[in-house]
């Protein structure tokens, strides 16, 4: 068991350790930090935040260099197969740093430093954490409902033909419509803007999941379901035990395609009506003018909905690990 995770670390980290890159990646971090303390500024920044991200850096490096050298083969995969990715990070934030704070080459206001970002961030935290809090329980609730109407009708409509053709003819064309083109519409009906918020939302998910479920369920070899009714099942088995294993697959395909529309709603649904969330603040800062802020929302909108990709990727993992058994 052990050797055949290994085997799946070595596959999805193919790169090497290399302690030539494991060096530069941090010395890379180095002269990031060491730029930014002896290149004189053109504009008035405070870069104590950005030089305490960069000490950080290399700590954590450092650590997980070690970690992996010495300790643990699996740290060591990782740090290796990372290390050029980090190389690289530190050359692109000497380069910005030189481009916007000191040198001025890329001016204000469209143009700002990651310091400022950093700085901008912290100016603005308790406001940026609620935002970004809000922005999360309005996705969390508007995407498991839309996934789960977008399963359930894909079930629906792959497995029973009648039900196909009375409903997917007029949810084709509903689903295919963009969720935004609603936005008229939902204004008028819904009571607040957070249930309109969600039937955006919702709208935005449900018709790919419906879509890729439908061929999951459709694909499924007729003997299965032969060998079911040979068994005695019933449709609530043959649903719970062929139907949704063997489309899962498709379902998790679904999903992923309507994560990106999911975070696009999210955003053009908060910047009309609400009055918290990331898309509100970047609607905000857009109309103050302040760059700094839009950027900082966009830094952490990039890195929450990075951490939720990678969670849903290890839910597929453990939901569909019979396929690297069987691979």
């Amino acid at each position: 068991m052990e050797n055949s995770k290994q085997i799946i670390l070595n596959k999805k980290y193919w790169k090497g350790w290399s302690l030539n890159w494991n060096v530069l990646s941090i010395l890379a971090i180095v002269v990031a930090l060491v730029e930014n303390l002896l290149v004189t500024s053109s504009e008035t920044v405070d870069n104590g935040t950005y030089q305490l991200f960069l000490l950080i850096f290399i700590g954590y490096l450092f650590c997980v260099y070690l970690v992996g050298y010495f300790l643990s083969p699996r740290v060591k995969i990782y740090s290796g197969h990372f290390a050029q990715l980090n190389f690289s990070l530190g050359i692109l934030l000497c380069v910005q740093d030189l481009l916007t704070e000191k040198l001025g080459i890329l001016t204000l206001p469209y143009f700002v430093s990651f310091a400022q970002i950093l700085e901008q961030m912290r100016y603005d935290a308790i406001l940026l954490f609620e935002s970004t809090i809000s922005s999360l329980i309005l996705w969390i609730i508007s995407f498991v409902i839309g996934t789960l109407i977008g399963v359930v009708l894909g079930i629906l409509l792959g497995r029973y033909r009648q039900f196909n053709y009375w409903s997917f003819p007029y949810l084709k064309v509903i689903g295919i419509v963009p969720a935004a083109a609603w936005m008229p519409l939902t204004m008028v009906i819904f009571p607040n803007s957070f249930l309109a918020e969600i039937f955006l939302i919702v709208l935005s998910v449900w018709f790919p999941v419906a879509f890729m479920t439908i061929g999951g369920v459709q694909n499924i070899s007729p003997t299965y379901f032969e060998a079911a009714y040979t068994l005695g099942f019933n449709e609530h088995k043959i649903i719970q035990k062929i139907v949704i294993p063997g489309a899962l697959p498709n379902i998790f395909i679904g999903i992923f395609t309507s994560l990106g529309l999911s975070f696009t709603m999210l955003v053009i649904s908060e910047m009309i009506g609400a009055k918290v969330g990331l898309g509100w603040y970047i609607n905000w800062a857009k109309s103050t003018g302040n760059y700094s802020q839009l950027y900082a929302a966009i830094v952490i909108m990039a890195l929450l909905f990075s951490i939720i990709f990678a969670l849903i990727n290890k839910i597929q993992e453990k939901a569909l690990r019979w396929r690297r058994v069987a691979s």
